[in-house]
C-alpha cells in the first residue's frame, strides 16, 4: 500500500490528512460558533481561548495538509462530465484557499489586538508587533468570510461524493477511504 499519491489512487498520507483535517476543521468551526453564541463576556473569552488554542495546535497539521495537497499528484478524475469535473476541482481549490485564509487570518486577528497567542495554559507565542487596529478589523473580516464558505463547500463536496457513490457508482469515494495496493 502506497504512502504517496499516484495518478490512479490516493496514498495513505493524503487519506489520513484529509480525514483528520475534516474532523479538525469541523471542530474549529463549531468552536467558532460557540464563541459567537456565547451570551456573557466571560463565556466569550473562554470560548475564544479554546478556539484559538485548538486552532494553533491544529495549524501545523493544516499547513502540512496544504503543502501535501499541492506537492502530490492527484488521481485522475473519474468524472466524465467536463463541467462537473471543473466544479469538483474548483470546490477543492476553494476549500484549500479557505483553510489557508483561516490559518493566516486567525492568528493575525488575535496578534493585532496586542495579545500573545496563548495555547491553553501550556505556552504562549509572544506578540511581535503590538496593537494594529486596521489589521485586526481586516483579519476578522477575512476570517468570518472564509468561515461562511464552510457549509456551502461541505454541501457541494458531500453532494459530489454521494453522486459518485449512488449515481455513477464509480471508485471516487472509495479512493479517499482506503489506499489501493
Amino acid at each position: 500500500m502506497s504512502l504517496i499519491n499516484t495518478r490512479q489512487a490516493y496514498g495513505w498520507i493524503a487519506i489520513a490528512l484529509h480525514w483528520v483535517s475534516a474532523v479538525g476543521v469541523i471542530t474549529l468551526y463549531l468552536l467558532g460558533e460557540q464563541m459567537e453564541e456565547a451570551t456573557t463576556r466571560p463565556d466569550q473569552i473562554a470560548a475564544q481561548a479554546t478556539h484559538v488554542s485548538v486552532g494553533l495546535l491544529f495549524i501545523t497539521f493544516l499547513a502540512t495538509r496544504l503543502f501535501w495537497s499541492f506537492s502530490q499528484p492527484h488521481p485522475e478524475s473519474l468524472e466524465r462530465n467536463l463541467w462537473l469535473r471543473r466544479l469538483g476541482t474548483a470546490v477543492h481549490v476553494v476549500f484549500l484557499l479557505m483553510v489557508l485564509a483561516l490559518i493566516v487570518s486567525g492568528p493575525l486577528t488575535v496578534l493585532s489586538t496586542g495579545r500573545p497567542l496563548a495555547v491553553f495554559d501550556w505556552f504562549a507565542i509572544p506578540n511581535p508587533f503590538g496593537r494594529v487596529g486596521w489589521l485586526h478589523e481586516a483579519g476578522e473580516v477575512v476570517h468570518k468570510a472564509a468561515a461562511k464558505l464552510f457549509w456551502p463547500l461541505i454541501a457541494l463536496h458531500v453532494g459530489g461524493a454521494l453522486k459518485h457513490l449512488v449515481v455513477d457508482r464509480d471508485r471516487t469515494l472509495v479512493r479517499m477511504l482506503w489506499a489501493r495496493s
